[in-house]
This record gives structure tokens, C-alpha cells and sequence, in this order.
């Protein structure tokens, strides 16, 4: 017996490290394959998530997070107008597709301590800047790394009004438009730094500098969705921090406003047309069409995963319409598909993933400005996700709803830890504390 109990001691140790290895390995991958192409993005979510359920199988236990109330009121209302939708077995198995909601989970689950979570936040924002280099070098060259690398010609889109001054910028993904609403969230985490009120200048500038070159990949996306979302961050983040913080998110917003006029005519080209009524009157249409489904079955709508199979009987009536990929708003596509009773849920889980956050920040003691820092990043990109889905549905774009996800449960650990009064400091963060 003295044996076996030796054995053990030896063992248990040894298998908690490499477990602690593989947990932070697999965190690491993660959280850098954000701005990677999609494929990278749901194997390394895949592999989180298994090791996540062999986690909570071991220990005996169910995940439990401060949002599975709101959460199962969300799945709730998706079933409920899936088993009374006319494709019942359709929109089940359409339901497959709201596995990236495990990103949430994992994260909550797998994060370790205040430590963690902003080295990892650090690490996407570093990726991000780098990713965004290469797209400011897109634009200007047209080079397509992805396409290039399979040996493919490359697929880069010019400026689609004609001028040959350049290509819309799209990083590692298939469109500029997503990745611009994937971009959005390290765009907010390090303006959020940068406007925290604790720094020394050395690191605002590599701050400002970095900050430099998302917000012209940004412009490069000619998206403009994204472009306002971002403005009302700025605008937000201000009148919450208030004092001089106001005065350099104001200067912000005049940078990237003169970057809109100067960088290039296109972009330029491209926000006024923002303003331009025959310009978009297509998207009018496509809204038009999707209130006509809604109307038609208000109450549980067509069913989560039927959009296709339902939609051109109603897009039809609007010749004008560019595309009928989607609604085009997050809100309205969750009426369509889940009726009011759906949106009334969607709505709730927004809110509620929103109140989590701020609440986080309030209740964060200043001698913990890093966690604050991650409490008001991390809510403010759920603001910039929910103002940018007005015109896009980027809630069903996988580049971007992965990231979202992962971001609400970095969120819920911080709210867990603020509620426990965490005050953790974490290297590289130093100058952002009193103490610094």
C-alpha cells in the first residue's frame, strides 16, 4: 500500500502539469487563430471544446456560467419555432450551426486567473496588428497570400467603383465585410487600452502606433457598417471615461475621420455614398423583402436553418434586391427566423451579456485596471458587433460569431472574478495600475 500511495503522489502532480500544458496550449491557439482563416479558427474550437467536455466528464459536473439563463431562454425560443415551423426536420438540423456558442463556454471554463486571460487578450490584439499590416499591404498590391500558398490566382477584389487605385482589403478572410466585423473586437480591446488612464507615453505610442494600422486596414474593408459601429465605440468609451480620456477619443475620432477623407478617394467615395439614397435602395428592398416573411409568420417565425427554402417567393416581389443571402440585420433575421418570440430572446441575451460586462467594470476596484480594461474592451466590441449587425448579419458569419462568443466568456470569468473582489495584476500591464 505504501507503494501505491507513493505511486500516486508522484502521478498526480505529473498529470496536472500536462494537463496545465495542453489547457494553455490549446487557450494559446485559440485565441491566435482569431484572425486566421475560418478553418483554423473551428478546428482549434473543436479541440477546446472536446477538451473542455473531457474536463467537465472528469470532474463529474455540468458547465455553469452567469449567463445560462439567458442563454437557454435563447435555445428555448429556436426550438420552440423550430418544431412549429413548416420544415421541422430542416431547421433541427439547421441548429447544428449554433455549436460556436461553445466558445463561450470553453472560455469561461479553461481561463485560469486574471494573469491569463490578459496575456491572451494581448496575444489577439498582437495577431490582429500584424494581420492588419498584411492588409494595408493588400490593398495596395492586390497579393492574396491564402489563394497564393494552394497555388490559386488570387481573388482580391478591386474598388468596385471602377478607379484603379487600389484592392478592398480582406486579411485572411474570404470578404473584406467579415473581416472587418472580425477585426472590430482587437480594434476595441487596444483602444480601450489606450484610453485606459494609467501608461507610460513608450507604450501609448506602440499603443497609437499599432492602433494605426488596424483603423487603415479598417478603411481599406470599404465597410462601412463597421466604420460607425466603430465611431459610436469611440464616442461611448469617452463619455464613460470622461475627463481628458474625452479630449483623445475625440482626436480619434478626427484622425479616423481624416483618414476617410485622405487616405484614398475611394474610401472616401465609398462613405458618401452612405448618404446616397439610390445607392442604397437595394438594401432597402432586401429589409422590405425579409418585414414581408415576418409579417406572414410573426409569432415563431420560419424556423432557424429554412431561410433558402423560404425566401424567393418574397424576394421575388423586389426585382431591385442585390442579393438574398440574409437579412442584412441581426434583428431582423432572428424575426424571420424565430419570430418575435425569437428576437425577444435574442434581445434578452444581449442585454444581459451587456449588463454582465458593465457591471463587471463598475464593481472592479481601480487597482485593478487591467481587468476594467478587459470588462469595458470586451463590452464595448459586443456594442460594435450589435451596431454593425444592423446592416450586415454578423451574427451568422462564423469569422466573426466565434470571436464574439469567446469574447462573452472572457467576459463572464471577468464578472466572476470581479464579484469575488480580484484585484490580480498580470505582467505586461503594470503601467495600466496605480501601481504601475
Amino acid at each position: 500500500m505504501s507503494v501505491l500511495r507513493v505511486a500516486c503522489t508522484v502521478t498526480l502532480p505529473f498529470a496536472n502539469t500536462v494537463e496545465t500544458y495542453i489547457r494553455q496550449t490549446l487557450l494559446t491557439l485559440f485565441f491566435i487563430s482569431f484572425n486566421l482563416p475560418i478553418a483554423i479558427q473551428q478546428t482549434m474550437l473543436g479541440c477546446i471544446l472536446a477538451f473542455t467536455a473531457y474536463r467537465c466528464w472528469r470532474e463529474k459536473r455540468t458547465p455553469r456560467t452567469p449567463l445560462n439563463r439567458p442563454l437557454g431562454v435563447f435555445f428555448a425560443a429556436l426550438i420552440a419555432a423550430a418544431l412549429f415551423c413548416p420544415s421541422v426536420l430542416t431547421s433541427l438540423v439547421g441548429l447544428r450551426k449554433l455549436w460556436l456558442v461553445g466558445a463561450a463556454f470553453a472560455v469561461y471554463e479553461l481561463i485560469a486567473d486574471p494573469r491569463e486571460a490578459w496575456r491572451l487578450s494581448q496575444l489577439t490584439v498582437v495577431v490582429a496588428i500584424g494581420v492588419a499590416a498584411f492588409g494595408v499591404v493588400q490593398h495596395y498590391t492586390g497579393f492574396d497570400l491564402g489563394h497564393w500558398a494552394t497555388g490559386k490566382s488570387p481573388s482580391v477584389t478591386p474598388f468596385w467603383f471602377g478607379r484603379a487605385e487600389g484592392f478592398r482589403t480582406e486579411g485572411l478572410f474570404p470578404t473584406g465585410i467579415t473581416y472587418a466585423h472580425n477585426m472590430l473586437f482587437p480594434l476595441t480591446l487596444l483602444t480601450t487600452w489606450l484610453l485606459a488612464p494609467h501608461g507610460e507615453w513608450r507604450e501609448r505610442l506602440g499603443l497609437l502606433a499599432g492602433w494605426g494600422v488596424l483603423a487603415l486596414a479598417l478603411l481599406f474593408t470599404l465597410t462601412r457598417g463597421v466604420w460607425v459601429a466603430y465611431i459610436v465605440v469611440l464616442l461611448t468609451l469617452a463619455a464613460i471615461r470622461g475627463g481628458r480620456v474625452t479630449l483623445v477619443a475625440g482626436g480619434a475620432v478626427v484622425l479616423f475621420g481624416l483618414a476617410l477623407a485622405f487616405t484614398s478617394p475611394g474610401v472616401w467615395e465609398r462613405a458618401r455614398y452612405a448618404f446616397d439614397l439610390r445607392t442604397n435602395f437595394a438594401r432597402s428592398q432586401i429589409w422590405q423583402a425579409n418585414l414581408d416573411m415576418v409579417r406572414d409568420r410573426p409569432l415563431l417565425g420560419w424556423g432557424y436553418g429554412n431561410y433558402k427554402r423560404f425566401r424567393d417567393a418574397y424576394y421575388q416581389r423586389y426585382p431591385q434586391v442585390d442579393t438574398t443571402a440574409h437579412a442584412h440585420n441581426n434583428f431582423l433575421q432572428m424575426a424571420v427566423d424565430a419570430g418575435v418570440i425569437g428576437l425577444a430572446a435574442f434581445v434578452f441575451l444581449f442585454w444581459s451579456i451587456l449588463h454582465l460586462g458593465w457591471r463587471a467594470y463598475q464593481r472592479l476596484p481601480s487597482a485593478a485596471e487591467h481587468l476594467r480594461t478587459l470588462a469595458l474592451g470586451g463590452t464595448a466590441g459586443i456594442e460594435g458587433f450589435l451596431i454593425g449587425g444592423l446592416t450586415q448579419y454578423n451574427f451568422g458569419d462564423a469569422e466573426v460569431a466565434i470571436v464574439m462568443w469567446a469574447m462573452v466568456g472572457v467576459l463572464m470569468r471577468v464578472a466572476t472574478w470581479a464579484n469575488k473582489g480580484g484585484t490580480g495584476d498580470a505582467p505586461g500591464a503594470a503601467s495600466l495600475t496605480p501601481n504601475g
